[in-house]
């Protein structure tokens, strides 16, 4: 649910938003940590092939090095895609608390509104 700029909310609707922010932050945090498991997996994986690489060839140590990062340009793609996601993923979720939040201010506005109108008082 989104409510436009003009769109007149009742507390039902708040209520709706909030619970649709929650929920998608708890499906964002099994997200999150997979893509910083990736991430991790990924780094790990480039740095043990350029460990391998840079042993493997022989020559002066900046030779070794130049070498076993050629050797090692796949596994550095992944390991930078994977932080990349992880990063999108972490933001994706900042995102969706700064709607939770907002959402929850809007909720406090229109119930001090109801409650200023008396609405609802029996």
């Amino acid at each position: 649910m989104s409510a436009g700029e003009s769109d007149v909310l009742n507390p039902v609707d708040i209520e709706l938003m909030i619970r649709k922010f929650s929920n998608e932050i708890a499906k964002g945090v099994a997200v999150v940590s997979r893509a910083h498991a990736d991430a991790k997996r990924t780094a790990r994986e480039y740095d043990v092939a350029f460990a391998r690489a840079y042993m493997v060839h022989s020559g002066p140590s900046h030779e070794k090095k130049y070498q076993a990062e050629i050797a090692t340009e796949q596994e550095r793609m992944n390991a930078d895609v994977a932080e990349v996601a992880f990063r999108h993923a972490e933001r994706q979720m900042k995102a969706l608390e700064t709607q939770l939040s907002s959402a929850q201010t809007i909720s406090k506005s229109v119930n001090q509104m109801y409650g200023a109108t008396a609405s609802g008082r029996g």
